[in-house]
């Protein structure tokens, strides 16, 4: 009885967690730097922007360069 409560418990912090992340809007694609001036910079994506707007907050995750010499 004890895991069916965990369990239970386990997929309603999910449900929650799921349900609370309103406004993020999730996209991907390849993107190329093209300019960089200061604090900004100017990105060209091979996808179309729809669902972008000037002023909204983006992640960018870089790509890992990895060492192939080492293994």
């Amino acid at each position: 009885m004890n895991k069916i409560k965990m369990l239970s418990l386990l997929l309603f912090v999910l449900f929650l967690s799921v349900m609370s992340r309103g406004d993020v809007f999730a996209a991907s694609g390849k993107c190329t730097v093209v300019k960089v001036d200061g604090v900004r910079m100017v990105i060209e994506c091979n996808k179309e922007t729809k669902g972008f707007a000037q002023g909204n907050p983006i992640k960018i995750k870089s790509d890992k360069k990895r060492d192939y010499q080492n293994n």
